[in-house]
């Protein structure tokens, strides 16, 4: 279940996102960015060419796809990077994705959501022992709508709390394995992300509703 809204704030669910942020950022293994991106125009005897880039509204997050010449529709190989956080992955196959963090530069500071119109959206699961924070996504709206459309394709960042995973576009990345400076600036982007009413009273109303139908 999920409610979204605009952000900034505190309120009862920080001893969630607290524990959440423990679970979250724990250990680091991280390479340079360059790394990354030198990816060949070659694979296996099989020439793909580039289909283009998209970039979000905050030029926080980029998706870069490669395909067959002339079959962009159906891309082969599929990279995200978070320039804010520090990470990329990159989708060879359905099933082989390989994900790596690199320190952000001091230019990075300028990625961040926060800075634009920051929209959220915040999972939670009702539990024998309460509601439990699940899943968050972070995303720049477009003017004032934080409205998530999936027809408008905009980029997000999702922090999935229950595998301790950070991801864009479904793929993912172990949040113990960003640079010291991107676990900062994770636990202040979940710190920081409540609304400034109580989402918990409210989100224990919406299930308890639920029950009764």
């Amino acid at each position: 279940m999920f409610w979204r809204y605009r952000t900034r704030t505190h309120g009862l669910l920080c001893r969630m996102i607290a524990i959440g942020c423990g679970m979250l950022l724990f250990g680091v293994k991280s390479a340079s960015l360059a790394d990354q991106l030198a990816v060949p125009s070659q694979r296996d005897g099989q020439v793909t060419i580039a289909c283009g880039e998209q970039v979000s509204l905050d030029n926080r997050l980029v998706m870069q796809q490669w395909a067959a010449p002339g079959d962009c529709r159906k891309p082969t190989r599929t990279r995200v990077t978070d320039r804010f956080l520090g990470f990329t992955c990159l989708e060879e196959t359905t099933e082989v994705t390989h994900c790596r963090s690199f320190l952000p530069d001091r230019g990075s500071r300028a990625f961040d959501t926060a800075k634009f119109n920051r929209c959220i959206d915040i999972g939670v699961t009702d539990l024998e022992d309460g509601v439990v924070l699940t899943r968050m996504r972070e995303w720049a709206g477009v003017q004032a709508n934080c409205e998530w459309d999936p027809a408008l394709q905009l980029l997000a960042l999702e922090v999935d709390f229950k595998f301790r995973q950070v991801c864009i576009a479904g793929l993912c990345m172990a949040a113990n394995r960003l640079s010291a400076v991107g676990r900062l600036r994770l636990r202040r982007a979940i710190s920081t992300a409540l609304p400034e009413l109580d989402l918990t009273a409210q989100a224990v109303n919406e299930l308890a509703k639920a029950r009764r139908r």
